[in-house]
């Protein structure tokens, strides 16, 4: 598994609107500080944008905030906005009616299980507001 660049642009787009405190930020800005082609930035921002992660502001100061507070955003909710669920188990949602009739007890099953686990336990755990700290150090 492998994060998209989408999911790197969108966290980077976050983080830095978190680091202006409430600031509507240019588009040209976020681009230019956190390495992002700007038209790569403003397709990234539209999908966050969309899920009610960051705010568009229109007009000569236009530009992007956050809607909701750094604790509040996880990196998993960004990840699932840009590429949808994290999925290492490829059984996830298909229930114990697999066609091998070991699957149940699969032992890999049982591992790709945990390590999903563990993904999304971590990516959910991690906010903006902490990114913010470790980039702080």
């Amino acid at each position: 598994m492998q994060l998209t660049i989408t999911t790197d642009y969108a966290i980077r787009l976050v983080l830095y609107l978190a680091l202006n405190k409430g600031r509507i930020v240019p588009a040209t800005e976020i681009a230019e500080k956190m390495g992002i082609p700007k038209k790569y930035l403003i397709a990234t921002a539209h999908k966050v944008k969309a899920a009610r992660l960051i705010k568009g502001h229109m007009g000569v100061r236009g530009g992007y905030s956050l809607m909701r507070k750094p604790e509040e955003i996880s990196v998993l909710d960004i990840v699932t906005v840009t590429q949808g669920a994290i999925e290492i188990d490829r059984y996830r949602g298909r229930g114990e009616n697999d066609s091998a009739p070991y699957a149940a007890h699969c032992p890999v099953k049982n591992f790709f299980r945990d390590i999903q686990q563990m993904i999304e336990n971590r990516f959910g755990s991690m906010t903006i507001a902490q990114l913010m700290n470790t980039n702080e150090t």
